[in-house]
């Protein structure tokens, strides 16, 4: 959530930022997050390798220490230039936990409570860009810094908590383990092998080569950026269309944004509510219209969720004139909210599911592409609604959230085949296997229908 409400922190201090440092220029308005994105685009592709590698701790306690002084850094800073520098700091280590975190889970929770688990972070998670424009629209008139030193006080509180968050990945643990016991007995134990041991150069690019060989990676990461940049869109869209069509308040316009954050956390309630049904389906052995599998477990309500996002899109379009009272574009949030957020709870926890131990780095790919959308998207917002008015410059975005909804559909239909081909799932076959005790045939057949 710190890492979440920062993204979006400025967007409605950015007026007393310029006021304060005489900027004229407002096609720069955007870059206090836009460079917090940039940052994003930069930090999955060593934390998320890195974790795999001195495991999951070390990435997030030290990442956030840095993450709480450099949010210190912002508050204090003398110039725009370096408030940027800050920001872009802040998001290379704000993108941390959007990549660990996944792989955290993945260590310690079974696919049985992993979706359950997912569900609550999401929707944590999910809600800080929305807190963010809050917490700016009512602090700023007091002062753009104390912007900063509200965040600076969540995430001190964060920090605490953090400190006593245990290593979860295994083969860590294990290798600490071996080095424990040959302390004691005196003699060389070694951890046992594992493919996820790879040189250097593998691990850091492996990111990039699970963005490009893997169809699943690919097209959940591409989905997931263009619906987070539409959340993005939405804090420099409702301070156009709100303070012009209705003549809302800074402070206004940011309470505007609650029903997305409403519909977003009420997506957990569904995604424990589909686990739920899905595990009782199962221990039973009913028979559904598809054969029990990661695609049935987690894509559905994605389904669900991709159909509501243009609907909202549209609907704020066309609901936002004087003529119309203002609640009715305002509730178009709570389907958005909702949306975006089946998108997000239901395709991440599905490629966690997918590849487990290489959860954080296949994570890392969606968090670069989402970034790069999130960062872009938002600097055309104002020029788009200057050229062509709110309805069809938000049509325009909801045209482009059509072209996604097939995405969770086909890998329903084919997900299962695609996995079969993915160089990474066999290996993660091959180490489970590896470490059965068993190595039975049912135990095979077991760990390759899960992978």
């Amino acid at each position: 959530m710190n890492s979440g409400a920062s993204a979006s922190l400025p967007s409605n201090a950015v007026p007393y930022i310029f006021e304060k440092f005489n900027m004229v220029d407002d096609s720069q308005s955007s870059l206090p997050t836009s460079l917090f994105l940039l940052g994003y685009v930069v930090g999955p592709s060593i934390w998320s390798p890195l974790s795999e590698t001195v495991g999951r701790r070390p990435i997030l306690l030290y990442t956030f220490i840095v993450f709480f002084f450099f949010t210190l850094a912002c508050a204090l800073a003398p110039g725009w230039s370096t408030l940027l520098f800050f920001r872009f700091v802040c998001g290379c280590m704000g993108a941390a936990p959007q990549t660990v975190v996944g792989g955290v889970y993945a260590d310690i929770f079974e696919a049985r409570s992993r979706g359950r688990v997912m569900a609550i972070y999401m929707a944590a998670a999910s809600f800080g860009p929305i807190l963010g424009p809050i917490i700016s629209g009512f602090t700023s008139e007091y002062g753009w810094r104390w912007t900063f030193w509200v965040e600076l006080m969540i995430a001190g509180f964060t920090l605490v908590g953090l400190l006593f968050v245990p290593e979860t990945f295994g083969p860590v643990l294990l290798r600490r383990r071996a080095a424990m016991l040959s302390k004691m007995s005196g003699r060389h134990i070694s951890a046992p092998s594992s493919s996820i041991d790879t040189d250097l150069t593998t691990i850091f690019l492996r990111p990039l080569y699970m963005l490009i060989s893997e169809p699943i990676i690919a097209a959940t990461s591409i989905y997931v950026g263009i619906v987070y940049a539409l959340v993005f869109f939405y804090f420099q869209a409702y301070p156009v269309i709100f303070p012009e069509v209705y003549g809302f308040s800074i402070q206004m316009t940011s309470l505007a944004l609650i029903p997305l954050g409403i519909g977003a956390c009420s997506t957990s309630l569904v995604a424990i509510y589909w686990d739920l049904k899905y595990e009782t389906a199962l221990s039973k052995k009913k028979s559904w219209a598809f054969p029990f599998s990661p695609e049935v477990h987690r894509l559905p309500i994605s389904c669900l969720g991709g159909v509501t996002i243009p609907v909202s899109l549209f609907w704020l379009a066309w609901t936002a004139t004087p003529s119309i009272h203002w609640i009715v574009p305002t509730l178009s949030g709570l389907l958005f909210g909702f949306g975006y957020q089946t998108i997000f709870t239901s395709l991440l926890t599905y490629v966690t599911d997918a590849y487990k131990i290489y959860s954080a780095s296949a994570l890392a790919s969606s968090v670069i592409i989402r970034s790069i959308l999130g960062a872009a998207l938002p600097v055309a917002a104002k020029p788009m609604y200057a050229s062509l008015g709110v309805g069809w410059a938000t049509s325009l975005v909801g045209f482009v959230s059509v072209a996604c909804v097939p995405i969770p559909y086909v890998l329903l239909w084919k997900g299962g085949w695609i996995r079969e081909k993915s160089k990474f799932c066999q290996m993660l076959v091959k180490d489970e296997l590896g470490g059965s005790p068993t190595g039975g045939e049912e135990s095979h057949e077991q760990q390759r229908e899960e992978c």
